[in-house]
């Protein structure tokens, strides 16, 4: 198992993702390694107590095998704040919501940069909202100012999801 809270690593994985619902698909996964990363630094090494207790907890069927229920039990034991914690489950909401939907969003779309706002760790780094030319007025001038948006919040939500997941990189999470 590689490393994914090195900054570049997920960088270079969601840089590429244009599209808000496979930005999230993708952090998501991202996240769900960094969580299985943690864990498994959490609890002893131990060759009996890895193939006997913690295996049997983080397999598909175990009681640990769900992203919400680690991101809980991570929360119970001080492992990750309040806000990373709500954040991380929001983007779960937002990966749902996304797949749910058969709109395809953009960044700038209102109905997601609305969700987009109950994050705190983008409230932290903020995200003007530009304003936009009528579409109807000039479509190449609209066309870009929306590119531009789409650009900017992209960008501020590599680096809270960057930020979210180097808080799961702790050495001695316990």
């Amino acid at each position: 198992m590689h490393d994914v809270t090195k900054e570049d690593e997920i960088l270079e994985r969601l840089g590429g993702l244009d599209n808000p619902r496979g930005f999230f698909m993708e952090t998501v996964c991202i996240v769900e390694e960094g969580v299985e990363q943690l864990l498994r630094r959490a609890f002893r090494q131990e060759e009996y107590a890895v193939k006997y207790a913690i295996e049997p907890l983080l397999n598909r069927e175990g009681p640990l095998s769900e992203l919400s229920v680690r991101l809980k039990l991570m929360l119970a034991l001080g492992m990750l704040s309040v806000q990373a914690y709500q954040d991380l489950e929001l983007f779960i909401k937002l990966r749902d919501w996304l797949c749910d939907s058969r709109k395809d969003y953009r960044f700038s779309d209102e109905a997601l940069f609305s969700r987009l706002t109950a994050l705190a760790s983008l409230q932290t780094i903020g995200v003007p909202r530009l304003p936009v030319a009528d579409a109807a007025g000039d479509p190449l001038l609209y066309g870009m100012q929306r590119e531009r948006q789409d650009q900017m919040t992209r960008s501020a939500l590599l680096l809270c999801v960057s930020s979210l997941v180097s808080e799961l990189g702790k050495e001695s999470p316990i």
